[in-house]
């Protein structure tokens, strides 16, 4: 029998995009899968969008007063029943096959505690601005410090976001909360947390869509992104999980510093073309 898989689907004024998000969930090729959707308090007619749902596989759980995103994330994996659990953020997109790919890399390696494929980048408008993107330099297996430690290097959260990857249940329910000090890294180091536990494999082929606009959340920490994820690799590095030597410390800082520049140049753009 297949293992249950649950995707997790935190939301807080989704429109429009939830539509498409919920649906890709549903269109999965793994017929043993739940889907939970947390509404955040919306008032942009997510809410009454979801109580017009009824699809056997979904349930909406409805919050009414609003809290932080940590908070809805962690409140979201605490309703999951599966064996495995992937979170889906509300504007991004799932591939058909990602969930039975992801679920069979992880039931063929016991070690492996997360499993992560590539993903494209799309536009507010749903266009592919980048065809594959995430995983450089990572081999089909990794262990954790070894995955942490590239990141680093790369100044970048190389293993993408939630809707790329999968978690066995039982470890990200052990290291919840989602991290909160730096919101810009919650994914990435909550990650931190889940490899401290095992493994991590990789699937080079592109599963999942990455939305950016001016309006998602990270559009919204643009002017924060460095500093937050420099913040918290030093204190990553404070642990003595992962280290650096002082020739990769500098070429995690520049590699970082680029990155931030090229991510704002993007927005800008992006900013642009909504004028228009």
């Amino acid at each position: 029998m297949q293992p249950k898989v649950s995707i997790v689907i935190p939301v807080h004024n989704g429109m429009p995009y939830v539509k498409e998000s919920v649906q890709s969930a549903l269109n999965q090729d793994y017929e043993n899968i739940e889907i939970i959707v947390v509404d955040n308090a919306s008032q942009d007619g997510t809410t009454q969008w979801l109580c017009t749902l009824t699809d056997p596989q979904l349930t909406v759980i409805y919050r009414d007063e609003l809290q932080s995103a940590s908070e809805n994330w962690t409140q979201a994996i605490e309703l999951a029943s599966g064996t495995y659990t992937k979170l889906l953020c509300a504007d991004d997109l799932l591939d058909p096959e990602i969930v039975s790919t992801q679920v069979q890399q992880l039931e063929a390696s016991p070690t492996s505690v997360m499993a992560a494929s590539k993903r494209r980048i799309i536009d507010s408008q749903g266009k592919v601005v980048k065809k594959v993107h995430g995983l450089t330099g990572l081999k089909l297996r990794e262990s954790g410090p070894s995955a942490l430690k590239k990141c680093f290097l790369a100044g970048t959260n190389l293993l993408g976001e939630p809707a790329s990857v999968l978690f066995k249940s039982e470890v990200i329910k052990q290291v919840i909360p989602w991290h909160s000090r730096w919101p810009y890294v919650t994914d990435i180091a909550t990650y931190a947390k889940v490899l401290r536990h095992g493994d991590l494999v990789t699937d080079p082929r592109v599963q999942a869509s990455f939305r950016i606009s001016v309006t998602s959340w990270s559009a919204s920490l643009i002017g924060k992104q460095e500093e937050q994820f420099a913040q918290w690799q030093a204190s990553e590095l404070a642990t003595g999980f992962v280290s650096l030597s002082r020739v990769e410390k500098f070429t995690s800082k520049a590699q970082l510093k680029s990155r931030t520049f090229v991510r704002k140049l993007f927005f800008a753009r992006e900013a642009r073309k909504r004028q228009l």
